[in-house]
């Protein structure tokens, strides 16, 4: 009897949770935060710091192309009219603001004629500045919320820290859009990212001084991987990211305080863990980083297990070896971007435990390596046709003869093709060879300086007869 007893009152507690749960679900306003570097969204003035966006390279086929498959990304990540919150990264300033429309002013129209949003925004960098203050290329935060405040954190030669408030239902959510200096594994560049954490990190200690239950989170390119400390312990004694932002590993609990963020990379496990890929290694350069704030009862609440990376097959990622399908202006723009969307999505209400409890704080000691393996097993034969933008970083199994040294060029059914390798040995190899000898192996399509390429990763790809 007692046991039946027992029973009886675990399947009520049961019950109300489940009825709790779901009365938090019904009364709960939720809503998605995207952080995406576009890999340079430019206009189409001519007038561009970066040679590759000009009119020679760069035109209105480009950019349409462009803007099509940033609409067409975020369309996949929210539905129909989009995410709710996207943190944008790598727009370009606009330099001819009297005489031609910006990046901005061109991606707004895209993305009304579209159907997403509607998106209040707000520019990472101020346009009465002089224009020699100006970045290249700047932050830019879309928001379907109300915007109730924005201001700029100006970083000496470094692009400044978008900072943006908006309201959800009358709570104040307060939003940074990164883009640090680039360089990951450069100590030198370090110094600047050490700059970008001690303005992003004084900020936050100031909001959380003036209101220990603000609600925030730091989002954006901050091109520091998330165990930057670790992978880079040889040569950084300190790094922006881990040591003076403090992002870390493990999961708030209700109550804690402090200022450590939690990083979000952490609710994956470590192999799935990447939103860049640099060389045949993943990185981690994208981030979400959370306070203690969003893991309370109060106010906007982090989603637990909500995080992810957008990423799709044929439109922004590889088939087969899953890496970004990054962007290239040549045969008129195709592509999508070098990084993957990462969302999170947030509510207004109470924190609570998602059903897994995802929360992995292992820290990798070293970058880890593209997984090939499956894309070399299915990897098909280069044929003549399967030079389409399309095809744009597929593996395929190739055969020819060496028509040129210099630079390295592969002859197969009559057509020219480069060959390049990242891995200095195998470089070496390729390098080594000469005009008609044969080579077969395993290569990566490419593109570089008008001309299509084979990226061979490692040697263990080529086979010489």
């Amino acid at each position: 009897m007692l046991f039946n007893r027992h029973i009886f009152c675990a399947a009520l507690v049961f019950v109300g949770f489940l009825c709790l749960n779901a009365e938090h679900s019904k009364n709960k306003i939720s809503f998605e935060v995207v952080a995406y570097n576009v890999q340079n969204l430019f206009d189409t003035d001519g007038i561009s710091l970066y040679d590759d966006y000009k009119p020679d390279f760069y035109g209105e086929t480009e950019l349409s192309n462009k803007l099509k498959v940033i609409c067409e990304v975020l369309r996949k990540i929210g539905g129909s009219t989009g995410p709710d919150v996207v943190l944008l990264q790598e727009v370009e300033v606009d330099r001819t603001p009297e005489r031609h429309p910006s990046a901005t002013a061109r991606l707004i129209s895209s993305l009304e004629k579209e159907g997403l949003g509607p998106y209040h925004y707000r520019l990472g960098y101020d346009p009465d500045d002089p224009q020699e203050k100006w970045p290249a290329v700047h932050c830019l935060t879309l928001s379907k919320f109300p915007i109730t405040e924005s201001r700029l954190h100006p970083i000496r030669m470094a692009r400044p820290i978008l900072e943006t408030t908006i309201e959800v239902n009358g709570t104040s959510f307060t939003i940074f859009n990164n883009h640090w200096k680039s360089g990951a594994s450069s100590p030198e560049m370090e110094k600047h990212r050490l700059q970008n954490a001690t303005t992003l990190r004084k900020r936050i200690d100031e909001l959380v001084a003036r209101n220990p239950n603000a609600d925030f989170l730091v989002g954006g390119d901050l091109n520091s991987h998330y165990n930057q400390s670790t992978v880079h312990a040889d040569q950084m004694k300190k790094t922006g990211i881990n040591d003076v932002l403090l992002s870390m590993g493990k999961e708030h609990q209700p109550g804690t305080k402090g200022g450590k963020l939690y990083n979000l990379w952490h609710e994956l496990i470590p192999p799935e863990r990447g939103s860049d890929a640099w060389r045949g290694n993943w990185g981690t350069l994208m981030h979400i980083l959370t306070p203690p704030s969003l893991f309370d009862q109060k106010g906007i609440s982090y989603d637990d297990d909500s995080f992810r990376i957008a990423k799709f097959a044929g439109l922004n990622c590889v088939e087969g070896s899953g890496i970004p399908m990054e962007w290239s202006n040549e045969l008129d723009g195709f592509g999508a971007s070098d990084h993957f969307p990462l969302v999170a999505r947030f509510s207004k209400g109470g924190f609570f435990k998602g059903e897994q409890d995802r929360s992995f704080n292992q820290v990798e000691r070293n970058l880890r390596k593209v997984d090939f393996s499956k894309a070399l097993r299915e990897a098909k034969k280069w044929e003549p046709t399967s030079l389409d933008p399309a095809n744009y970083g597929r593996i395929y199994v190739f055969s020819g003869v060496i028509s040129k040294s210099k630079p390295i060029t592969l002859t197969a059914e009559g057509h020219r093709l480069g060959l390049y390798s990242f891995d200095p040995e195998t470089r070496k190899v390729l390098f080594d060879l000469k005009s008609g000898e044969s080579l077969a192996g395993h290569g990566r399509l490419s593109r570089y300086r008008g001309q299509w390429q084979f990226i061979v990763e490692d040697s263990t790809w080529l086979k010489q007869f």
